[in-house]
């Protein structure tokens, strides 16, 4: 079950937010976690074992932590935030990282071994299994949790219920925004009643999302996945371009449209998730665009990767070197693949030229660095969503010597009317003003919010989507796999 689809749209949103509405605000999170629940379970079958394993596995060895360092706290009788010994900590993140592990990176190391001839020798063949939707995202969720808490930065949560509800709030259970728990649990604890502006910020900002998938992700989508397919030794240079630059439609507007339809999930619900995009396709440099796309993952890194490795403190080796293994971790994170490494490699090339060079703080030239960054991306983008890395050789290779021979017919079928208009409305994004989003440029900041404007634009936005969504084929959201 996916927020585009009818079933959603029409039978659980409706559902639950009566259920939400009727309820005593005591039975209100209890609620919210059932219905979480059966989101999950609907979309995943069984594997609700894994969530509620990563669930438990975080919240007993947190609280059990964070009993066990203010134990260590009043036997020193200081003043100083409860520690919690590295060890424990690493032992109950390499707890959370099994489902990972045995789900995500044991089935290709399988079939790496079967192919190198292995398989006899340690008896282990290849192994095959689906992957639990939304794993990554939730286990973030959990170590970020256990880290925090292990830090002193934020007390164990007693209540089950409420950490269970924290981990899995169906809005962002599947894809993110990757949300801490110190930015919710003010509102998991005493969440006041949504008013009027809320629930219009929230449903209008749903159905901008909603738009964004429906309208343009999944038109965009159509071309890229029948120019990629016409990866070939002739494949000529418009194809390849456009392959390249209809993927980057796609996966911003998919991308993007399920964290605008989260935010506004979460506000019908009285809680507010932090933004996950920032205008990306405007960045001045491989650095800014990653403060500006994905934003909760990135900030993720940061945090808890790439600063606990020394971050720029110790000297430029051991920056460069922390810099290099974090978007190691990155590219991992999305898949235990050849294109993924590669497009981390290149990422992490970039930012290094970038701080290597000194550009990244230079003040001039921002419209031919913006240029070059849109370049960079788009071009980066192909490993990202190519099958093998043979297809993506195929693709660069055609952008630069391809030809300027007329994409194949089964290209041109995709160019319909309302496909290219959908790349073109897309590819907008690349000249759009830095400072503000689509949503925020037509409907305001949250605190200014203009409700005069939603009240035209959300039922048009949502009816425009619904006929989308039930229009075009059913596509899930491209993060979904991850």
């Amino acid at each position: 079950m996916v927020f585009s689809s009818p079933t959603f749209l029409f039978l659980f949103l409706p559902l639950t937010l009566l259920g939400y509405l009727a309820a005593p605000a005591r039975l209100r999170n209890g609620w919210l976690l059932l219905a979480s629940m059966l989101f999950y379970f609907w979309g995943a079958g069984g594997e609700i074992g894994v969530l509620l394993y990563v669930g438990l596995v975080s919240f007993f060895g947190a609280l059990i932590g964070w009993r066990a360092g203010r134990r260590a706290q009043a036997a020193r009788e200081s003043g100083a935030p409860p520690a919690v010994p590295r060890a424990a900590i690493v032992a109950l993140i390499a707890l959370l990282l099994v489902p990972i592990f045995l789900f995500k990176y044991l089935p290709p190391l399988t079939h790496l071994a079967d192919s190198l001839g292995w398989s006899d020798r340690f008896g282990i063949g290849p192994v095959t299994w689906a992957l639990p939707l939304g794993i990554s995202f939730f286990t973030f969720h959990a170590i970020s949790y256990v880290v925090d808490t292990a830090r002193g930065v934020i007390p164990a949560e007693r209540s089950l219920r409420d950490y269970l509800l924290y981990l899995f709030l169906f809005p962002h259970q599947i894809a993110g925004p990757i949300v801490r728990y110190s930015e919710i649990v003010d509102e998991l604890k005493s969440r006041r009643d949504v008013r009027l502006e809320m629930a219009a910020y929230g449903v209008t900002r749903f159905a901008w999302g909603l738009a964004k998938k429906a309208c343009v992700a999944d038109s965009a989508g159509i071309v890229a996945d029948s120019a990629f397919a016409a990866a070939g030794h002739d494949m000529s240079a418009p194809t390849a371009w456009l392959a390249a630059l209809a993927y980057t439609v796609q996966i911003y507007f998919d991308f993007s449209g399920y964290s605008d339809m989260a935010i506004g999930l979460a506000m019908l619900f009285g809680f507010r998730f932090p933004e996950n995009f920032n205008a990306p396709y405007t960045a001045l440099g491989p650095a800014d665009f990653w403060r500006r796309w994905h934003i909760t993952l990135s900030r993720w890194f940061r945090d808890y990767v790439y600063i606990p490795l020394g971050g720029s403190r110790h000297g430029i080796r051991r920056e460069y070197a922390g810099l290099l293994v974090t978007f190691l971790l990155t590219s991992l994170w999305h898949g235990a693949t050849w294109p993924f490494l590669v497009w981390g490699g290149l990422h992490s090339l970039g930012l290094l030229v970038e701080r290597m060079t000194g550009i990244r703080d230079s003040k001039r030239l921002k419209w031919l660095r913006r240029a070059v960054t849109a370049v960079f991306v788009v071009v980066v983008w192909v490993p990202f969503r190519a099958e093998t890395l043979t297809q993506a050789g195929q693709i660069w290779r055609a952008m630069v010597s391809g030809g300027l021979g007329a994409p194949p017919p089964s290209v041109l079928t995709a160019l319909t009317p309302v496909t290219v208009a959908a790349l073109a409305l897309g590819l907008a994004t690349f000249f759009a003003p830095r400072t503000r989003t689509g949503f925020q440029l037509v409907h305001g900041q949250f605190q200014g919010f203009r409700l005069r404007v939603a009240t035209v634009t959300a039922p048009v936005l949502l009816g425009t989507a619904i006929v989308g969504s039930l229009w075009l084929d059913f596509s899930p959201f491209l993060y979904f796999q991850f």
